[in-house]
């Protein structure tokens, strides 16, 4: 999910300043806490279970791509493509979107896999960071938390202490190396020397300006707290801890939580379709899909098994450094940048009033 884009002028009630702490959830402090906050023990069980030996890697992947990543996918379709009204509104930005599907075979072809793989896990690890920023954005317009200093304070902060652990995880990880291009393979030592020195003196700008708010009276976001609290200290005990094939295995634990987070936010934002026939009149097919959450976790399930068995069924067959296994990896990529692409577009609060609406922002 992309952050929303949210108002950079916001004067703060008198009467919110008098207090001490502000705390307002999305849906509610228990589902709050459960799903945005505390699903991040999913990503610790399965590093847990995965360090210790108990846990085997394939199977892990296997059920974590088809029964949980592949239908957050999915979601963000359900909420687009399978939605009458919105195929309308946004058409030029859902059709135009499928040449992603070309994009891999493309530079596969004209010899280029290996910067289009390492591209793609780029963007694969700034979706994940974006949407805990985009959960942080929320959680700021809900508790008033909108200072211009304070916004910018923010973005760096958790961009940047979340991009040193990832920088520093490709340093020191031979496997993770032999994805880089050759070009940039020689700077990614010294620029994980200067994301570390960035990030401390970030961090201590940043519980300065905390420390600063309480000393003011102004009210303290708890939300947006526990949510840092949450996804930061995982990144770094997740990427910066040794394990065997970390390349792979850090995909699912670290994206577990970020799964979870996405489908509880698309099933309150998909609430909207209740509504019987009116319903399926102006929404089509979305509506069907989050009639009942059986059917939204059924054809979840379904378009896992569709969007991971077939690449990797040809990568078993023909071997995974095949031009077919790349063709067909890279061309099932698409579906990824696809839901990328349009979680940059579709939660924007501000821009589009229907969502903060079905997101209860006021």
């Amino acid at each position: 999910m992309a952050a929303p884009t949210i108002q950079t002028t916001h004067a703060v009630p008198e009467a919110a300043r008098s207090r001490a702490v502000s705390v307002r959830w999305i849906i509610s402090a228990r589902e709050d806490l459960v799903w945005f906050v505390g699903s991040v023990a999913s990503s610790y069980l399965l590093f847990g279970l995965y360090v210790a030996g108990v846990l085997p890697l394939f199977p892990m992947l296997l059920a974590w791509a088809v029964l949980v990543d592949a239908p957050h996918v999915f979601g963000t379709f359900s909420r687009t493509y399978f939605d009458r009204e919105e195929r309308r509104a946004r058409k030029r930005l859902l059709w135009w979107s499928l040449l992603f599907f070309a994009v891999g075979p493309l530079m596969v072809l004209a010899g280029l896999a290996l910067v289009f793989f390492f591209l793609a896990a780029l963007w694969a690890y700034y979706h994940l960071v974006k949407q805990h920023y985009g959960f942080m954005v929320l959680y700021k317009k809900k508790n008033g938390d909108l200072a211009p200093a304070d916004n910018a304070l923010d973005r760096l902060f958790i961009l940047i202490a979340m991009t040193y652990p990832f920088v520093a995880f490709v340093a020191r990880d031979a496997g993770a190396m032999q994805r880089v291009p050759t070009p940039l393979a020689g700077v990614i030592s010294h620029l994980s020397t200067a994301l570390f020195v960035a990030t401390v003196a970030i961090t201590i700008l940043w519980i300065s300006r905390q420390a600063q708010r309480a000393i003011r009276r102004q009210p303290l976001d708890v939300p947006k707290y526990l949510l840092l609290a949450a996804a930061i200290p995982m990144h770094w005990v997740v990427l910066l801890t040794p394990m065997p094939q970390q390349p792979i295995a850090v995909v699912a634990i670290l994206t577990v939580y970020h799964n979870l987070q996405y489908h509880r936010l698309i099933w309150f934002h998909n609430r909207k379709y209740a509504g019987g026939a009116e319903a399926r009149e102006r929404h089509g097919a979305a509506e069907l899909i989050s009639r009942r959450l059986l059917y939204y976790v059924a054809f979840g399930v379904l378009f896992g098994l569709w969007y991971q068995l077939p690449r990797r069924l040809v990568g078993e067959a023909y071997g995974q450094q095949s031009t077919l296994a790349q063709l067909a990896a890279s061309f099932f990529w698409g579906y990824a940048f696809i839901h990328y692409h349009l979680d940059a577009k579709i939660w924007r609060v501000r821009r589009d009033p229907s969502v903060g609406k079905a997101l209860r922002m006021d």
